[in-house]
């Protein structure tokens, strides 16, 4: 008598499983390529209209101006205003598509600790964020240098502070949108809650010339951003700023976990 055998197979709650089912997905949806390719092009175009424009400026001088050059670092810095908004896309397509497919069901019940969802996409995002941002910043830079021709600025070390800085903050910004489209969880609302957060409140509210409204500004994600990425000290040093954004991109995802575990998909 043949005894049969029944094979069960376990569900992958493990945040080890979590992280390689995180890293499969982000790769074999065509949105994560269609938004590097988007990203590679916006930043060249952003980058090659600062460079002449540089250069243009320099060149018609009014009587008495001195042209001076301009680190290529800076081009990476200027186009990170708009280009951040590809970037904060790329990280919160991971969230909000599976809520729109309704996928996420299926991620949730394979992996039913849920806070290693939201950990295991951000394991995965910060790294990936980082290089994308930091290809940007290349882009940039030399797009931006070559098309300033004569008047860019190829310092080395400025370059390489500069690029990295532009990394650390995207790759922040993408976790804090991140966070927030847990929260929000439809693409058109986590995407308009980034570009408020990210440029337009703090735009607004550091123009202004009261006290109060110029701290909101830089408590805000993309205030923070600028004075970090600016080096200002006013009213918060560079790495006061960092911190702000550090505690952003913790309090967004943190949030989006807990709400996770509350409610239903």
């Amino acid at each position: 008598m043949s005894t049969a055998t029944i094979t069960v197979s376990q569900r992958s709650s493990g945040l080890r499983d979590a992280v390689a089912s995180e890293w499969t997905k982000l790769w074999t949806v065509r949105s994560s390529w269609l938004n590097l390719v988007a990203g590679v092009a916006l930043t060249g175009l952003l980058a090659m209209q600062y460079g002449f424009s540089t250069a243009y400026d320099n060149e018609h001088l009014e009587p008495g101006e001195l042209a001076e050059k301009a680190a290529v670092g800076g081009v990476a810095v200027s186009v990170t205003v708009i280009a951040q908004v590809i970037v904060a896309a790329f990280a919160m397509l991971t969230v909000t598509s599976e809520y729109a497919t309704g996928s996420i069901r299926s991620t949730l019940q394979w992996t039913p600790v849920r806070r290693n969802v939201v950990l295991a996409k951000a394991i995965v995002l910060a790294p990936v964020l980082f290089a994308y941002a930091l290809g940007l910043g290349v882009i940039a830079a030399i797009v931006g240098g070559v098309t300033m021709g004569q008047w860019a600025d190829w310092d080395l070390a400025t370059l390489v502070v500069d690029l990295v800085s532009v990394a650390l903050y995207l790759t922040l910004a993408g976790l804090i949108t991140t966070g927030l489209a847990f929260v929000i969880k439809s693409t058109a609302g986590t995407l308009t809650a980034a570009f408020l957060l990210l440029i337009v409140i703090p735009m607004m509210l550091a123009q202004s010339n009261i006290t109060p409204l110029v701290w909101i500004a830089a408590l805000l994600p993309g205030g923070a951003g600028q004075n970090y990425l600016n080096g200002s000290t006013d009213p918060l040093s560079p790495t006061a700023s960092f911190l702000v954004l550090a505690l952003w991109a913790i309090g967004s995802l943190s949030l989006g976990t807990k709400l996770l575990q509350r409610r239903d998909a």
